[in-house]
């Protein structure tokens, strides 16, 4: 079994599916001032976001020493278990946001429905709730099913420390027990990042940055074959859809 208090090699990368529900958020709504990060890891989603959109005002939450010593650079740092609302709303006091990220970090949890009701008191009244998960559903693990394969791996879908999956019905679900609406859908391919696992060790094993992002690689996939997948995951996202995202407000 996994030791899962063990550390192991976790490559940073942006989540462009976040990315791109929020800025259709940004680019309709012309009045987001303010946006939480919860679970911010490295800081990337957040750093690309003040990159592309200067004046916004970031808060992240994280509880990963490494990753927060990081991210802290980037935006307006909590340092502490997303879990433990008690904490974090005494540190935000009466702050309230226009827009709260749950970028691939559900999936992490005991109960995901618990914490989007949570967070639901410190977004706006018109705020909306972004999340991203990892799609369980994907032609590759229903091959990898159907030949008795359940295997965990470092990083991908089937990261070890995922203890909840996620489809597009069930993302469904979550929202309605959210008491949530879907405004937005997105998605990531899975045809080309099934091989990132397999990538990412590489470029361990071959003493590069350690970061997939300078790959000469990464930077080849996301000009050219990105927007090819993006078709397929578009057309038929319960097969090939990597990542799931949705943008959610108040019913």
């Amino acid at each position: 079994m996994f030791n899962l208090k063990a550390s192991y090699p976790y490559q940073p990368e942006i989540n462009y599916v976040a990315f791109d529900l929020v800025s259709k958020v940004i680019m309709e709504k012309k009045d987001v001032k303010n946006i939480l990060d919860v679970g911010c890891g490295f800081g990337l989603l957040s750093k690309e976001l003040k990159k592309t959109y200067p004046k916004l005002d970031l808060y992240g939450i994280e509880h990963a020493k490494e990753a927060s010593q990081s991210s802290h650079k980037i935006l307006k740092l909590l340092q502490c278990n997303i879990e433990n609302m008690a904490l974090i709303k005494s540190k935000l006091k009466t702050q309230k946001f226009d827009v709260i990220i749950f970028s691939d970090v559900l999936e992490h949890l005991y109960d995901p429905v618990g914490i989007i009701k949570s967070y639901q008191s410190l977004l706006k009244q018109d705020g909306i709730i972004v999340v991203t998960v990892p799609n369980i559903a994907n032609i590759f693990s229903r091959i990898a099913l159907l030949f008795g394969f359940f295997n965990y791996s470092e990083t991908g879908v089937m990261d070890k420390t995922h203890i909840r999956f996620f489809n597009k019905k069930n993302l469904k679900e979550l929202a309605e027990e959210s008491h949530l609406k879907i405004v937005y859908q997105k998605y990531d391919s899975i045809i080309v990042r099934w091989f990132v696992p397999l990538i990412k060790i590489l470029i361990i094993n071959n003493k590069g940055s350690g970061n997939i992002l300078d790959s000469k690689l990464y930077k080849f996939y996301f000009k050219y074959l990105r927007p090819v997948e993006e078709l397929f995951s578009t057309l038929l996202p319960s097969l090939f859809a990597f990542r799931l995202g949705v943008s959610l407000k108040r019913k």
